[in-house]
This record gives structure tokens, C-alpha cells and sequence, in this order.
């Protein structure tokens, strides 16, 4: 059985099929009770690549099928295997051949469908960033202030810290400084 799971083991590192190498993972955890993360460390993979191999057993046939004749690159595939519904994947296949969609342009379309959001803009600058966080912070100076954008939102992230008393009275004067 140690020599059965150990050949196994060295078939998924060494198979270049994504698709088979999905399935070979797929057998490995149900059949022979090895759990993601032990699996991660017998083969070297990160699990959230094991994670993605195992999406792909959800991809509809003939973007299989587009795959294997060359049509797609692994990456869409990939990209497509984030969406949960396998008739949008099929339509997003589609426009991928009839657009000739690049992986980032599939990536943005994927955005979309999972988020309903355009990547449309451009980031603050980081050097923007910098100005408004040492604004923040020579008004506030016991405040940890930290500034997150990514495609689909946003976020200002200010903290105090301290007892219910300072953090308290911190968080009303800011908030009627924001509402002023």
C-alpha cells in the first residue's frame, strides 16, 4: 500500500495533463484518506495550487476538449475554473476563441461574472498613499492607519489602540470629523 501511494505520488509530480493530474489528486484524497495539506508536503505543491487542480474537475467538456487542441492555455483554464457556473464558463470559453482573449482580459471577465465589477481605473499611487496616511496620522497621532485598494473595492483601515475610554473617545472625534 506505502509503495502504491508513493507511485502515485510521483505520477501527479511528474504528469504534464493538468486534467489527469486533477484526477490522480482527486483519488489520492478520497480513496487513500490523504487530507490537502499532508498531500501539499509529500509532493512539494502549495496547497492552493492542489486546491485549483482539484477545480478543474468541474470544467465543462468542450473547453476540455479546447484544451487539449490547443485552443485555451492552461492558465484560462485556470481562470475559468474559478467561475461555479459551467454555462458561463462555456460562454466565456466562447469569447475567449472569438476574441482571441488574452489571460488578463479572461481574468477581468471572470471579475465581472463572480463580482459584477469592471476593472476599470487606475490604483492611487503609492506615493498618494504615503501623503494621505502621514496626513491621517500627524492629526491623529495614535492611530495605525492603513490603506488597501484592490480591483473590486477599497478599504481605510484605521486603528487605535488602548482602553474602552481612549479608544472611545478616538473613535467619536474621528467619525465627527468625518461627518462635519
Amino acid at each position: 500500500m506505502i509503495q502504491d501511494i508513493t507511485s502515485l505520488l510521483n505520477q501527479i509530480k511528474l504528469d504534464k495533463d493538468i486534467f489527469q493530474k486533477s484526477r490522480l489528486i482527486e483519488y489520492v484524497i478520497k480513496e487513500k484518506n490523504l487530507r490537502v495539506i499532508d498531500l501539499s508536503n509529500k509532493i512539494g505543491y502549495k496547497s492552493s495550487y492542489i486546491c485549483h487542480l482539484l477545480r478543474l474537475k468541474k470544467i465543462p467538456e468542450v473547453v476540455v476538449d479546447g484544451y487539449y487542441s490547443k485552443s485555451i492555455s492552461s492558465s484560462h483554464i485556470f481562470i475559468l475554473s474559478r467561475l461555479n457556473d459551467k454555462k458561463q464558463m462555456i460562454e466565456l470559453y466562447e469569447k475567449i476563441l472569438g476574441e482571441n482573449f488574452t489571460v488578463k482580459q479572461t481574468e477581468n471577465e471572470v471579475r465581472n461574472y463572480l463580482y459584477q465589477v469592471k476593472s476599470i481605473g487606475k490604483y492611487i499611487k503609492r506615493e498618494d498613499i504615503e501623503k494621505l496616511t502621514k496626513k491621517i496620522k500627524e492629526k491623529y497621532p495614535d492611530l495605525d492607519v492603513e490603506i488597501i485598494q484592490t480591483r473590486i473595492k477599497g478599504k481605510i483601515i484605521l486603528e487605535v489602540k488602548g482602553d474602552l475610554e481612549t479608544t472611545s473617545k478616538t473613535i467619536k472625534h474621528v467619525l465627527e470629523k468625518l461627518f462635519s
